[in-house]
């Protein structure tokens, strides 16, 4: 299974001599695995980009299926849709899950393609561009040739419902849990099951140690809050990702100097890298 990252930062792309390392683009992850479609995890502003690399292959002729999954519809999650290339290219086949809660994942990503937000052709009219398809998830797991997709629901912030991801084949295990707090034992026991002895655990850190005693109850968690859970749950690796926009790469490097152990490795989730899980 092969884990490229499109985008790591949360809310807002930030361009800044401070943050070249870690990267300026919110959130997008693709994964890659012999006998599976494309997969993609979040279609924040990174999404343009890994749109622009996968037209150089078969998306660009047309011969393309990609699956994205959103872990929610906030903004910094789905604004790279519109920009996203392969969309556009007739013959490719792109399918969209997510969960909506008032409103349905399709009316929501629609709403966004309005002449009034959104410059680009509206990809989802039937005329234009590639095979679309919207689904609003329900019940888990999904098979998708070699990888099983398991998702649970990580709580709710302002009625938009927040997914998190366990993407395995038979040798490696992805988890997923870019936005999350552990306000009450549901959330804390369902991020637990898809964390399970996963070999990379990619996990919400939007906020410092120290300022999240003040930030209670916004939706978010911080470093050591996302080591307890890669502890307790036995995963093998651990990723900080969706950084604050304000969060240099110097405050990101001292986060994971500060949390790093020979029993379970740490790093800050930096835009462009690329991890090879080498299986069981």
């Amino acid at each position: 299974m092969k884990i490229s990252l499109w985008g790591a930062r949360g809310d807002v792309s930030v361009v800044r001599p401070q943050t070249r390392k870690y990267g300026v683009n919110t959130p997008c992850v693709q994964i890659e695995c012999d006998g599976a479609d494309t997969l993609i995890l979040d279609g924040g502003i990174g999404l343009h980009w890994l749109g622009n690399a996968l037209i150089a292959e078969s998306f660009g002729s047309g011969k393309g299926t990609a699956h994205l999954f959103f872990s929610h519809t906030h903004w910094s999650h789905i604004q790279g849709v519109p920009f996203f290339v392969p969309l556009l290219i007739p013959g490719n086949s792109i399918h969209l899950y997510g969960r909506g809660g008032s409103y349905s994942t399709e009316q929501i990503l629609c709403d966004q393609m309005s002449p009034a937000y959104c410059p680009v052709p509206d990809f989802f009219d039937d005329s234009i561009g590639a095979e679309v398809k919207v689904s609003d998830l329900a019940a888990s797991p999904i098979r998708l040739g070699s990888l099983l997709v398991e998702y649970a629901e990580m709580g709710q912030l302002h009625g938009s419902p927040r997914l998190g991801y366990r993407i395995s084949d038979d040798a490696d295990t992805l988890a997923y849990i870019p936005a999350v707090e552990y306000l009450d034992d549901a959330v804390r026991t369902a991020a637990h099951a898809l964390s399970n002895g996963a070999d990379l655990l990619i996990h919400d850190a939007y906020y410092s140690d120290e300022e999240y005693p003040t930030q209670q109850g916004r939706g978010h968690s911080s470093p050591r809050q996302a080591l307890e859970l890669a502890q307790s749950a036995r995963a093998k690796r651990l990723l900080l990702f969706n950084h604050h926009p304000e969060r240099t790469d110097q405050a990101l490097d001292d986060a994971a100097s500060a949390l790093n152990s020979a029993a379970l490795p740490v790093e800050c989730a930096r835009q462009g890298a690329v991890y090879g899980l080498e299986g069981r």
